[in-house]
């Protein structure tokens, strides 16, 4: 993976890049808000504060940044959200800062993890995402495979896995 990613212009206002290690204290800062805010109609506070936990592990984080296809979207130079593509397939991190939400940063950082997703010959994408998150892969053309029953601290937390079948594109020799 090339971590010296170039910022890719989308808009006048939303860039993606590469993450890096340094990255790490503001990407669990937005993932951490994003639970607590987008998430308090599907979620009470006890089972957040136990899926913001996920922050503790920094083995996990710090390997997600170097083996994943992981980005973060910038609005005028600020981390506005995050999107990981894990073995070409996994969507394994979504998340929009709380000041971001119905921006297009989701959709943004989405377009781009299913282009690189494609660009890497993946046939199907998947991701488990929260009841809250549901909706929005839904619009994305996923649909449900199953409910998970996860159990953090004794707390069961409920999400989905989902999966979309990406188009096959072909690419025509010309002779």
């Amino acid at each position: 993976m090339n971590s010296t990613m170039p910022k890719e212009s989308l808009s006048s206002e939303i860039t993606l890049r590469q993450a890096k290690r340094i990255d790490l204290e503001c990407l669990q800062t937005i993932y951490k808000e994003t639970i607590d805010h987008t998430c308090i109609n599907d979620y009470d506070p006890d089972q957040r504060d136990a899926w913001k936990q996920g922050t503790e592990n920094l083995e996990r984080w710090t390997t997600a940044i170097y083996t994943q296809y992981f980005i973060i979207a910038e609005v005028n130079g600020e981390p506005a959200g995050f999107g990981s593509l894990m073995d070409s397939h996994y969507i394994d991190f979504m998340y929009t800062g709380k000041n971001y939400l119905r921006q297009g940063i989701a959709r943004t950082i989405y377009n781009r993890l299913e282009e690189k997703a494609t660009e890497m010959g993946t046939k199907v994408l998947t991701a488990d995402v929260s009841k809250t998150a549901r909706p929005f892969f839904e619009r994305q053309g996923f649909v449900l495979l199953a409910e998970n029953r996860n159990f953090i601290d004794g707390l069961l937390i409920i999400n989905f896995r989902m999966h979309k079948e990406l188009p096959i594109c072909f690419v025509q020799n010309e002779h």
